[in-house]
């Protein structure tokens, strides 16, 4: 369709437009008919948390092995009903390490670590993977959100931490579970989990304390595009100027 209506624009508009203006606008018609509002960003995730929304955008441009790993996490359903199991107010929080279901703690399955893709800086707001301690190419489901420029440290440590998304929405989330006070579990979960609704209860009911990510959910958002509606009525207004000022048309050229 694109390759049609660039062609019959092309023959069509110079006989009104400069010339080096005509391909141009056929071809931005072109693109809006072919494609129109159909075309979607596949690239964002929405974490459910127990304090709220957070929205990240993935960057598959920059690192794509990295997006791909998190997406498979992400629609395997493997991050639903994990925890933030790690917070250091001021650095990071982190996650996808650890779940809670049905009053049992587990780790998140794991699949097969992948390779580091280091590009963008860990600056707030980011995503990035965890990794085994001297081994650049560990990373598999922790990831973390710096909230704070931590580019300083965490770009130059262990062959730089891969960023793959930024967050777009939620960063007050962020804020609010970092500024959670944390306790030492005394096992692999580690000794800087964030609670909530402290003082605990007697027993201990977690699901009332753990800062939960009830569900991760890959959506699709509308590119913001000329429609192809519009496209096709500025396809008529053009092709009506051109049939006007013709010397054949209605309005008689000199």
């Amino acid at each position: 369709m694109f390759l049609r209506c660039y062609r019959f624009l092309k023959l069509n508009l110079p006989g009104f437009l400069p010339g080096f203006v005509c391909p141009l606008l056929a071809c931005v018609i072109a693109v809006s008919a072919a494609v129109g509002a159909a075309a979607q960003n596949n690239n964002i995730v929405n974490l459910e948390t127990s304090l709220g929304l957070i929205q990240i955008e993935l960057r598959p441009d920059v690192a794509p092995g990295h997006v791909q790993n998190f997406l498979n996490y992400v629609n395997d359903g493997d991050y639903d009903n994990s925890f933030i199991h790690r917070s250091i107010n001021g650095f990071i929080i982190q996650g996808g390490g650890f779940n809670y279901i049905d009053g049992i703690f587990d780790f998140v399955p794991v699949d097969t670590p992948i390779t580091n893709e280091f590009a963008l800086s860990n600056v707030r707001g980011t995503i990035a993977m965890a990794k085994v301690g001297s081994d650049p190419n560990s990373a598999t489901s922790q990831w973390f959100i710096n909230q704070a420029d931590n580019s300083a440290n965490l770009d130059f440590q262990n062959g730089g931490f891969t960023v793959f998304g930024s967050v777009i929405k939620g960063m007050d989330v962020v804020d609010a579970i970092a500024a959670l006070p944390v306790i030492n579990t005394g096992t692999a979960i580690g000794t800087a989990m964030p609670v909530r609704n402290t003082p605990f209860d007697d027993p201990v009911d977690w699901s009332k304390h753990l800062v939960m990510v009830n569900s991760t959910v890959q959506v699709s958002y509308p590119v913001p595009m000329v429609p192809a509606g519009v496209a096709l009525l500025l396809l008529a207004v053009f092709g009506l100027i051109r049939y006007l000022v013709r010397p054949s048309g209605l309005i008689k050229t000199a």
